[in-house]
């Protein structure tokens, strides 16, 4: 699948089916939500990780849409090669390294509410949905975001929905591990 602004919508379906997957896993378990590997988190707190950063790429795509609108976004800019590299391997690719340390402000409290983190999952995609049902296709493209761990690093919008349809694969096959 081409990941750009006229293939929004599939991009999109794919971040969608990656979290209805991931959710009728979890109804088919129920009793795993609560539970995780010894020191690793739960299913749950899994979840919750994964509504946490996609809130935290919507908040950051939001207040520069009007800008794309009209114009005034900078361009996106250049990637060097180890940013070309790590986009190849993540966003066309589908692959995300396991062992990553998780900055703090993306990591999930403890218990997780089944139901409304479920929800807020939910909720954040359509945030991202939203977004992108209000532009062109070459809007889409236009309107990018600091990567929200690698700074120095950026996403378009629909390299940012991307990202997070591996992440909740990345995140379910985690899941999936808990005994």
């Amino acid at each position: 699948m081409k990941v750009d602004g006229a293939h929004f919508d599939q991009v999109l379906a794919d971040l969608d089916l990656a979290a209805r997957e991931l959710a009728a896993a979890l109804e088919r378990d129920p009793a795993r939500w609560s539970r995780g590997r010894p020191g690793k988190w739960t299913a749950g707190q899994h979840v919750e990780h994964l509504a946490i950063t996609l809130a935290v790429s919507a908040d950051a795509f939001e207040p520069l849409a009007a800008r794309v609108r009209d114009g005034t976004l900078a361009r996106v800019p250049r990637r060097g090669p180890l940013q070309w590299l790590w986009v190849t391997m993540v966003v066309k690719r589908g692959t995300l390294p396991r062992g990553g340390k998780t900055p703090r402000r993306f990591e999930a409290g403890p218990g997780p509410s089944r139901e409304h983190t479920l929800e807020r999952l939910r909720r954040e995609i359509h945030r991202h949905r939203t977004l992108g049902d209000g532009l062109s296709a070459q809007q889409r493209d236009r309107l990018w975001i600091r990567n929200p761990f690698v700074s120095r690093w950026h996403y378009t919008l629909p390299e940012m929905v991307q990202v997070h349809a591996v992440h909740v694969r990345h995140h379910a096959r985690l899941i999936a591990e808990i005994p």
